[in-house]
């Protein structure tokens, strides 16, 4: 403990009392806060397989300089991470005001009081009315016998490392979405490039079916199947146009553009969807390093520590407290001699409080903490179950999709083939009119299922890198108190 900041000294009995108190706080001290460590879970033996290399940046593995911006500007602008970087300096500011709990506390007072006493009671000497002024240096401190003032900071440098964890969370899920929505926009792009030039054959063929009608060499029926395709691929074109400025809008929002933004500012647009689907296969199996690399488990993680602290703290309101107060100051009728040595005043002193009837009220509340440290238990053992579970589902989709994808091309390439038998035929007069149109259906069919399994190709790619725990470094360091107090807000990680 500092030196009290007063110059006067105790002496005697007042002397022997304090070193008394500081050697009892000095032995009992030792009664360190001890949580539970996390608790043992049933992990897959098999999980030795390790992460891609280039997990924490896996968006550049497509190696689209648009998307790399679009993933950037929504890193710096994106609304639910700037909430997320406010609840970090909620919590910073919470860990900084604990440490401060652990210091002395000191303030400055003067006051000052004219009186009058009664003449039943008179004082001899003393005119009946008289100033008093009063100023001084007061100081105390909390000797933090059993540990709750370090507790408490303790507890709060776990919540402090939780809401870390949930903002590179979130930097790694807006990550994702933007990437799916980007990729969503391609593959609306892509459908519409190809219902645009569906509808201008379709126009064409019926301008043709409208002279050959006019000139009877075909039937009414033939020119109305014509009007019905060009119909409907007018219907699917305006359907998709719409959904894909929808698209945009919801991009723009996960860039965190602003309303003018949304308005005027349409996404850049980067590589083809068919290009972005060829990508190398992640590398099957479970991450052995899963567990801290997904920024949920270490904040389920944080906050069961948190927890179990909260548990410890609770139960240190079972014992009693001891302050020290000090007071350095003047006493006297005038604030010109308040000054004076005739006027110094000084005190030292020791507090114990033991609660009693408030026992009742520590015992709820270390049921509580206890309650809440099994509820966080049960949530970070979800957690776990979670992970896995997303990274066996994510690695089985994209083995599918991967598979559906190829798949389907070859479908696609199947069709046009037979499309264009179709057409010979058709030219030849081997063939009529409805199997070619049979055959152009199928192969728009087939096409357009082509950019929905590339499409998914690339969006099981995103879930599994996420699944992975990537987007992020994965280098907080939650054992420094310091750094996770003082490292600005904005740059969380070394990944910024």
């Amino acid at each position: 403990m500092n030196r009290p900041l007063i110059d006067a000294r105790p002496s005697g009995p007042a002397r022997r009392s304090l070193v008394a108190v500081a050697v009892a706080a000095a032995l009992l001290s030792a009664c360190a806060l001890t949580p539970k460590a996390t608790p043992q879970l049933d992990l897959p033996s098999v999980a030795s397989q390790p992460a891609p290399a280039d997990i924490e940046r896996w968006w550049e593995s497509f190696q689209d300089p648009v998307l790399d911006g679009l993933i950037a500007e929504a890193l710096e602008r994106n609304n639910d991470l700037l909430i997320a970087v406010q609840r970090v300096q909620s919590s910073r500011a919470t860990l900084a005001l604990t440490r401060i709990n652990r210091l002395p506390d000191a303030s400055l007072s003067l006051s000052g009081t004219r009186a009058q006493y009664s003449l039943e009671r008179p004082q001899p000497g003393i005119s009946r009315q008289y100033n008093t002024v009063n100023g001084g240096l007061n100081a105390s401190y909390e000797i933090d016998l059993f540990n709750r003032l370090s507790g408490e900071r303790d507890v709060a440098r776990q919540q402090l490392a939780s809401s870390r964890y949930a903002l590179e969370g979130m930097r790694a899920s807006i990550s994702a979405q933007v990437a799916r929505a980007y990729f969503s926009l391609r593959a609306l792009d892509a459908d519409e490039a190809l219902l645009s030039q569906t509808l201008a054959t379709r126009e064409a063929s019926l301008a043709l079916r409208e002279k050959q009608f006019a000139g009877g060499t075909i039937s009414r029926y033939d020119l109305e199947v014509s009007r019905s395709e060009r119909a409907s691929a007018a219907a699917s074109l305006a359907s998709t146009r719409s959904s894909r400025e929808q698209a945009e809008t919801a991009l723009a929002v996960l860039l965190g553009r602003t309303p003018k933004e949304l308005a005027e500012k349409i996404p850049d647009r980067g590589k083809a969807l068919s290009t972005l689907a060829v990508q190398p296969e992640i590398p099957a199996g479970l991450s052995s390093d899963l567990l801290t690399r997904r920024a949920d488990i270490r904040a389920a993680e944080a906050d069961l520590s948190a927890a179990a602290l909260s548990v410890e703290v609770a139960r240190t309101q079972w014992f009693p407290t001891i302050s020290l107060t000090a007071a350095l100051g003047g006493q006297s009728s005038a604030l010109g001699n308040l000054v004076d040595s005739a006027a110094r005043t000084w005190s030292l002193g020791a507090t114990i409080t033991q609660p009693l009837v408030g026992l009742l009220s520590t015992r709820a509340r270390v049921d509580q903490s206890e309650a809440t440290r099994a509820q966080t238990e049960l949530t970070y053992r979800q957690t776990v179950q979670n992970a896995y579970a997303d990274v066996l589902d994510a690695l089985s989709a994209a083995r599918g999709a991967r598979d559906a994808m190829q798949e389907t091309a070859a479908l696609a390439d199947a069709t046009r083939k037979a499309r264009d038998l179709a057409a010979q035929s058709y030219e030849a007069g081997r063939a009529s009119r409805l199997t070619l149109l049979d055959a152009e259906r199928e192969l728009l069919s087939a096409e357009r299922q082509l950019i929905t399994t590339r499409l998914n190709r690339v969006t099981a790619l995103v879930d599994t890198y996420q699944a992975l725990g990537g987007g992020w470094s994965g280098q907080i360091q939650t054992g420094d108190d310091e750094k996770l107090e003082n490292a600005p807000a904005g740059e969380p990680t070394a990944s910024n």
